[in-house]
């Protein structure tokens, strides 16, 4: 259940109050095109706006596209305490009321057409006083919201612009005269910033789910089924618990240490050895004719090629010997 993120943020309410209020003012000196030339003192003009009050206004400028520039406009910064960025914004509206003192000058109240704009840039606060136009934000109006008049009270629902409060930076909201519709000047003058009231309503961010807690140390707890060893052959089963602890994870077993490879030392290409032949060699045939010759030419010197021949019943080898001793008996006589 901790890892599954909450369903929906419980919605939230506040009514924001005014953190910053601000009118600036053109005048209609300022707004001749091309400028008059400027007097030695320049003549002054009354703004028909209170201190404190706020005021918006358009007395005929327009710029070189057509649109109704104006010559007085508010902006309003609000308290949004809770929008976080992710919040979604599903209702904002504020209420502005016209100021029916005398010293607060209204006119053609019935044409005015005022609408609610997003600014582009920041503004410093003028209060109580209105402050020059050069200093005035740039705004866009591409998402203009246009008010809900009662009596004297208008009312403005700008949940997309608060959105971008959330999801950017609060640069709060202009009021100015619209710039495609506005046809007759006209001057409406508001009570000040501590009578504007305001409503939101939101669905916060959804916090990040939090990590699960790791496994104590010993006593109770899950086990976490250890992966595969490296080098086995298949993955490691989860042990069952056993009585009285928590089955420890098997240490894993250290990747064996393969060292590095050492190219292989360079041969040499070895010619081909053929297996010898079984037969005799010529050196062998020629001792074996040489040493036949020798024993050939032995017995020739040794033997005697007659047959013996017996004489008076001896063999011509005993008469030889018999000879050959009485020559020798001979001899050592003499």
């Amino acid at each position: 259940m901790l890892l599954l993120p909450a369903s929906h943020a419980a919605a939230a309410s506040s009514t924001p109050s005014v953190l910053q209020a601000s009118w600036f003012w053109q005048t209609a000196y300022e707004q001749a095109n091309p400028p008059v030339a400027p007097p030695a003192v320049p003549p002054s003009e009354p703004s028909g706006v209170p201190s404190g009050d706020l005021a918006v206004a358009w007395t005929g400028a327009q710029d070189s596209a057509g649109n109704k520039t104006p010559a007085k406009m508010t902006a309003l910064a609000f308290d949004t305490t809770g929008l976080t960025p992710g919040a979604s914004v599903t209702n904002f509206t504020f209420s502005l009321t016209l100021d029916t003192q005398p010293t607060a000058t209204s006119f053609a109240q019935q044409d005015a057409m005022i609408v609610a704009c997003l600014p582009t840039r920041g503004w410093p606060a003028t209060m109580p006083g209105g402050g020059d136009f050069n200093d005035e934000p740039t705004f866009d109006c591409a998402s203009a919201v246009k008010p809900e008049i009662k009596g004297n009270v208008y009312t403005f629902a700008i949940p997309v612009i608060a959105q971008t409060w959330a999801d950017d930076q609060n640069l709060g909201v202009v009021v100015v005269p619209d710039p495609k519709n506005t046809n007759a000047p006209f001057q409406l003058v508001f009570t000040g910033p501590k009578t504007i009231k305001a409503s939101m309503s939101y669905s916060p961010a959804t916090p990040l789910p939090s990590a699960p807690p790791p496994p104590p140390s010993g006593g109770g707890g899950g086990v976490t089924n250890p992966g595969p060893a490296p080098g086995g052959s298949g993955p490691v089963t989860n042990p069952g618990p056993i009585a009285g602890g928590v089955v420890s994870a098997p240490a894993p077993v250290p990747a064996p240490v393969v060292a590095p490879s050492t190219p292989a030392p360079a041969t040499t290409p070895v010619a081909a050895v053929r297996p010898a032949s079984s037969a005799p060699s010529a050196g062998f045939w020629i001792a074996a004719a040489v040493l036949g010759g020798l024993m050939l030419i032995v017995s020739l010197v040794l033997g005697d090629p007659s047959p013996p021949v017996t004489v008076g019943g001896r063999s011509k080898l005993d008469q030889v010997l018999r000879e050959r001793g009485s020559d020798a008996f001979t001899v050592r006589r003499v």
